[in-house]
C-alpha cells in the first residue's frame, strides 16, 4: 500500500482511511458478540421456564383443569391403565392406548390434540443455542468480508492478479451501466469477496495464507476447537443440527469419539461461551495483524486497540480470550510499556484459570525500576494486600488512577473487601460526571419537542433526556410548559 497517498480529503491518507476501516469493523465485530452473549445470559433462564414439564403441559393442564371432578377421575384411571400396559411386551403405544380410553368423552379429542401437541414441540433452549452460534459465525463472516474488502481496495494489484484466469470481467451490459473506473473497481471488489465468502473455511485460510502470508492458526486459542465450530455451523444450517459424515471426517478427533452419524449434537450455554471466545479471539486479532501488515506506520494504533479489546474482555471475564490476545499483544509489542501491559493482563487472565505457574513468574518479576503502576500490579498479583494499597492511596491522591480504576479494575479485585481498601473507598468521592442530572425532559419522537415531565402532552412514548444530553443552540422547547434547561 503506498504510504504517502493523499485521498480527496486534505490530509487523510489512504493508510489512515483502512486504519480506521479495519478498527471499526473489529470493533463492531466485538460489539456483536457481546450483545448475543448478553442476550443469551438474559434470554435463556426465561426459555428455561417455557421448557418447564409445567409450562410444556400447561394448555393440557387448563383443559383438565376445566372438567368435571368425575372426568378427571376418568382421565386418571386411564392414564394409570395406560402405564400399565406400557409394562407389557407387545402393547401399543401410549397414545394409542390413551385414545382407546378417552376417544369416547366429550372432552376426549380435545385433549388428545393438547397431549400431543405437548409432547411433540421441541424444546426451546437447544433451538436458541443453536441459532446463537450460527448468529456468531455469521458476525465473524461479516468482519472477514470487510477485511477481505479492505484487502483488494489496498492492494488493487491483487485484482489484476485474481482475473488472469478470467475470459472477461465485464459484460457490454455492465460495461454501459458503469459510470467510472471506481465504480468498475467496486464491483469487481464486491465479486472477489463474493467468490471467497462462498468458499470454505479452508478457502479462506488460504486466501490469507497467500496473499498476507497471515496464518489462521496463530489467532486461534483452540485451532482444532475453532475448526470445530465452523463445522458445527455447518451441520445446525444444514443438517439440523445431526452429525454428517463431513462433520466426523473434517472435526479432530476428540470432537469425533463416541459419535455416529445422525447422532444430535447438543449445544448447551458452556459451548456457546466457548464457541463466542474462539471467534472474539480469532477475529480480533486477525483484524489486528492485517492491519499491521498492511499499514505498518499504524502498528501501534493497532495494538492500542488491542489493549483495550484485551481489557474489555477482562473486565468480562473472558479470560481465555485475554490469555491469547495478550501473549500476541506482547509478542509483537516494541514499547517496553506495552509489553508490560500486555503481560500484566494475562497474569490476571492466567490467575483466574488457575494456572499455578503464574505465581513464580510474578515472584520473579524485577519492578524496581519501573513504575509505581507496576509495582503496584505485582503486589496484587501476589496478594500483598497491605503494601498494595498503600501505593494505591499515593497514586489515587497524585491522581495517577482515578475512581473508576479503582472500582473496576480486575487487578485489584484481590484488595476488594479488606480492611485497608474498604478504609480507602470510605474516603472518595464520586466524580462530578458521575451526579445525575436533576432535570430530566421528555423528547417526542416526531418533533423533538422537549417538554417538561408535568407537560400534559407528554405521552408514554416520549424519550426521557437529561440536560446533559440536550444541545441548547437547537433544542425545540414546548411553548405550552416552557422548560428549563439550567439545573
Amino acid at each position: 500500500m503506498s504510504q504517502d497517498h493523499v485521498s480527496s480529503e486534505e490530509g487523510v491518507t489512504d493508510a489512515q482511511i483502512f486504519a480506521a476501516h479495519v478498527s471499526n469493523m473489529a470493533d463492531a465485530f466485538w460489539w456483536q458478540i457481546d450483545a448475543l452473549l448478553e442476550v443469551t445470559d438474559a434470554a435463556l433462564p426465561e426459555i428455561e421456564k417455557l421448557d418447564s414439564s409445567h409450562k410444556v403441559m400447561s394448555s393440557v393442564s387448563r383443559l383438565t383443569s376445566s372438567l368435571t371432578e368425575e372426568s378427571r377421575e376418568k382421565l386418571k384411571t386411564a392414564f394409570r391403565k395406560c402405564e400399565e400396559r406400557q409394562q407389557s411386551d407387545g402393547s401399543p403405544s401410549f397414545m394409542e392406548s390413551m385414545w382407546e380410553e378417552v376417544k369416547a368423552e366429550p372432552w376426549g379429542p380435545a385433549y388428545m390434540m393438547h397431549l400431543h401437541e405437548a409432547l411433540q414441540r421441541p424444546p426451546r433452549a437447544p433451538m436458541f443455542l443453536q441459532s446463537t452460534t450460527v448468529s456468531a459465525v455469521s458476525a465473524f463472516e461479516v468482519l472477514l468480508s470487510g477485511l477481505a474488502s479492505q484487502y483488494f481496495t489496498v492492494t488493487p494489484q491483487a485484482l489484476d492478479a485474481a482475473s488472469r484466469d478470467r475470459e472477461k470481467e465485464f459484460s457490454l451490459r455492465e460495461l454501459k451501466e458503469l459510470g467510472s473506473i471506481a465504480d468498475a473497481i467496486d464491483m469487481i471488489i464486491e465479486r472477489r469477496v463474493d467468490e471467497l465468502m462462498f468458499g470454505s473455511f479452508s478457502d479462506w485460510r488460504k486466501f490469507f495464507l497467500d496473499r498476507m502470508k497471515l496464518k489462521f492458526e496463530d489467532f486461534a486459542i483452540d485451532w482444532e476447537a475453532l475448526k470445530e465450530v465452523f463445522q458445527r455451523r455447518h451441520v445446525i444450517v444444514h443438517n439440523g443440527g445431526l452429525a454428517s459424515r463431513r462433520y466426523l471426517r473434517n472435526v479432530a478427533p476428540r470432537f469425533a469419539a463416541d459419535i455416529k452419524e445422525g447422532a444430535y449434537l447438543r449445544v448447551d450455554p458452556s459451548y456457546v461461551n466457548k464457541a463466542a471466545s474462539e471467534l472474539l479471539a480469532f477475529g480480533f486479532l486477525l483484524a489486528t495483524a492485517m492491519g499491521r501488515k498492511l499499514a505498518k506506520e499504524y502498528s501501534e494504533f493497532f495494538l492500542n486497540q488491542l489493549q483495550k479489546f484485551t481489557y474489555r474482555n477482562l473486565v468480562k471475564g473472558r479470560y481465555e480470550v485475554v490469555d491469547k490476545c495478550s501473549a500476541y499483544g506482547e509478542s509483537v509489542s516494541i514499547d517496553m510499556s506495552a509489553q508490560l501491559i500486555f503481560r500484566v493482563n494475562r497474569w490476571i487472565a492466567r490467575q483466574r484459570l488457575n494456572d499455578t505457574a503464574v505465581r513464580a513468574e510474578v515472584e520473579d518479576w524485577d519492578v524496581r525500576a519501573l513504575s509505581p503502576r507496576f509495582q503496584l500490579a505485582k503486589h496484587c498479583l501476589l496478594g500483598e494486600v497491605d503494601p498494595a494499597v498503600t501505593l494505591l492511596r499515593s497514586l489515587y491522591s497524585m491522581g495517577e488512577i482515578g475512581f473508576e480504576d479503582i472500582i473496576e479494575w480486575p487487578l485489584l479485585e484481590p484488595l476488594r473487601g479488606s480492611d485497608a481498601y474498604v478504609a480507602m473507598t470510605r474516603t472518595m468521592e464520586i466524580p462530578e460526571g458521575w451526579h445525575l442530572s436533576e432535570v430530566i425532559l421528555h423528547e417526542n419522537p416526531k418533533t423533538k419537542t422537549l417538554h417538561s415531565r408535568t407537560c400534559s402532552l407528554v405521552q408514554s412514548n416520549f424519550r426521557r433526556k437529561t440536560i446533559d444530553q440536550i444541545d441548547p443552540s437547537t433544542a425545540l422547547l414546548c411553548k405550552r410548559c416552557k422548560p428549563s434547561l439550567t439545573r
